[in-house]
C-alpha cells in the first residue's frame, strides 16, 4: 500500500473545500451493544498517484450508533486539490494487537452491563482505510460529502479468541445528490417481542438469496425497523433503483427473510415513501 506523502498541495494548485460527514448503517449488533466508540485521527486523499494527509483534520471521536436514521456527524471543511476522485482514508486510533490496547483504547465496543473491549485492526491501523465513492472537487466551491460507516460490515468477531476485530466497510456519497427511502411495515404487530426486522437496500438487480448466510454483504444500506411502529428510514442513498429486503431476527439470529419489494425509485433530494407488508 502508499504510504502517505505530508507534501503540502502548491499554491498554484486550484482548490475547493470537501465537507466531510459521516452516519452509520444500523448494524444487528443486539439490543445489549450501547456503543461503538471510532477515533478518526487522519483523513488522507489520493492526488497525482499519492496518498497525501490533509493538514486541516482536526481528530474526532463518536459513537457511530449515535449516527443511524439520517442522522450524521460534520468532521470537518478539507481543503483539496481540484479533480475527480474515487475514494479517501480515514486512519483510526486502533490497536493491531494486545499490547497496544493501553496505548490506543480510542475504538471500542461497549455493552450495557458496562465491559468494553478494544476494536482491534488486523491489517494496521497506520495504513488507514478506503472510503469509495466518486465526487468532484470544483476550483473555489464546496462539496458536501458522507461517509456512511457500516457497523453491520465492519465489525468481526474472531473465532477461538472472541476479539472483536473492525474491517471497516465505508461508501461516500455526495449529499446533495442523494436521497433516502422511509415507510411503515404495516404488519410490525404480528411479530413476538423477541424479534427484530431489518430492511436492507440493493441496486436494482443485486440481490441474491445465497447472500442470506452471510450477511447480506452486498446491500447497499440497512435500517432497524422500530418494533413498536413499524417505521423504518434508508437514508443517504444515490439516485437509482432499488430492491428492499426485509429479514427477520429472533433474539439477534437471523431466522429468514420475509419480504423483497423491487423497484423503489429514489430520487435526488427526495424521500420516497414505501410501506412494507411483509405477510403478502
Amino acid at each position: 500500500m502508499e504510504e502517505a506523502s505530508s507534501t503540502p498541495t502548491a499554491a498554484t494548485t486550484p482548490t475547493g473545500v470537501m465537507s466531510l460527514s459521516i452516519t452509520d448503517a444500523p448494524p444487528m449488533l443486539g439490543d445489549d451493544v450501547t456503543e461503538v466508540n471510532i477515533k478518526v485521527i487522519g483523513i488522507e486523499y489520493k492526488y497525482e498517484g499519492k496518498w497525501t494527509e490533509a493538514a486541516d483534520f482536526t481528530e474526532q471521536t463518536f459513537n457511530l450508533l449515535e449516527l443511524q436514521d439520517g442522522k450524521s456527524l460534520h468532521l470537518g471543511d478539507i481543503v483539496l486539490p481540484a479533480g475527480h476522485y474515487k475514494e479517501i482514508r480515514f486512519k483510526l486510533a486502533a490497536p493491531e494487537k494486545k499490547s497496544d490496547v493501553k496505548s490506543n483504547p480510542d475504538c471500542n465496543i461497549t455493552f450495557a452491563d458496562g465491559r468494553s473491549f478494544p476494536l482491534f485492526v488486523p491489517s494496521g491501523s497506520s495504513s488507514g482505510f478506503k472510503a469509495k465513492g466518486n465526487f468532484d472537487i470544483t476550483a473555489d466551491a464546496k462539496i458536501s460529502i458522507t461517509a456512511d460507516f457500516d457497523v453491520h460490515k465492519s465489525i468481526v468477531v474472531a473465532g477461538g479468541s472472541g476479539k472483536y476485530l473492525l474491517k471497516p466497510v465505508i461508501r461516500i456519497i455526495v449529499t446533495e445528490l442523494s436521497g433516502q427511502i422511509s415507510g411503515t411495515v404495516v404488519d410490525v404487530a404480528d411479530y413476538a417481542q423477541t424479534d427484530a426486522l431489518v430492511v436492507y437496500s440493493y441496486i436494482e438487480g443485486m440481490y441474491e438469496a445465497s447472500e442470506e448466510g452471510v450477511e447480506f454483504v452486498n446491500s447497499v444500506s440497512s435500517s432497524d425497523v422500530n418494533m413498536t411502529d413499524g417505521s423504518y428510514t434508508l437514508s443517504f442513498l444515490e439516485e437509482g433503483s432499488y430492491t428492499l429486503v426485509t429479514a427477520q431476527y429472533t433474539d439477534s439470529t437471523f431466522v429468514k427473510v420475509v419480504d423483497e419489494e423491487p423497484n423503489v425509485e429514489v430520487n435526488m433530494g427526495e424521500t420516497t415513501t414505501q410501506d412494507l407488508n411483509t405477510s403478502d
